[in-house]
């Protein structure tokens, strides 16, 4: 059930499966101040070989606000940014010229 929820019916998309972090999915999920554990996440995602398309499949999903666990090496606070960047929109917390 959860995988037709996740995957809209078709399962995983096939890059999931050469994922270096296939079938590590708790580790995903720190607590945001903990910056051992996202540097763990990271560590596992650096040379991943389907980095780029999972960037690119969440980007295309995730909505602002919903945003959870470490994806592609990036934390949600990154995506935020990143999404803004990719929007044009200005960074609320960058200054002002």
């Amino acid at each position: 059930m959860l995988r037709r929820v996740l995957f809209d019916g078709d399962g995983p998309p096939s890059w999931r499966q050469h994922a270096t972090c296939d079938g590590l999915d708790d580790l995903f999920f720190p607590e945001p101040s903990d910056p051992d554990a996202v540097a763990t996440c990271r560590a596992v995602c650096e040379f991943c070989p389907v980095q780029a398309a999972c960037l690119d499949d969440v980007m295309s999903w995730e909505r602002s606000g919903r945003r959870h666990g470490v994806v592609a090496g990036l934390t949600p606070a990154e995506r935020t940014r990143l999404a803004r960047e990719q929007r044009g929109e200005p960074d609320p917390g960058g200054a002002v010229a």
